[in-house]
């Protein structure tokens, strides 16, 4: 019996340990995933402040600098949209790959 026991405690261990790599691995995915998309924020705000200095510099009168700081405000827009959108979606693959790894685990334990 106490066999048994110590088998059955063996076999719980190791699909744990099991289980724990595979969420170790699907977090260091996205963690690495929302490092590139914070990354392409900074360099979306960086080269947007360089637009901006640039327009101000060569704008010669008032209505030039507001055509110029409007189209780059639209740029900018449109770009921090597709981050966004691309975010949404790794929110969305996250959320399908952890539930797909919690029911796969959950199964031994029902």
């Amino acid at each position: 019996m106490v066999d048994d026991i110590m088998k059955n405690f063996e076999k719980l261990n190791q699909s744990t340990i099991q289980a724990t790599k595979e969420l170790i691995e699907l977090n260091g995915k996205l963690m690495g995933k929302v490092l590139e998309s914070q990354m392409e924020l900074a360099n979306l705000y960086i080269e947007g402040g360089e637009k901006q200095l640039a327009a101000t510099k060569g704008a010669a009168d008032p209505q030039e600098f507001v055509t110029r700081q409007s189209t780059i405000m639209q740029e900018y827009a449109n770009k921090l949209a597709q981050v966004t959108e691309r975010n949404i979606k790794l929110a969305q693959d996250a959320g399908v790959e952890l539930k797909a790894w919690l029911e796969k685990n959950i199964k031994p334990i029902k």
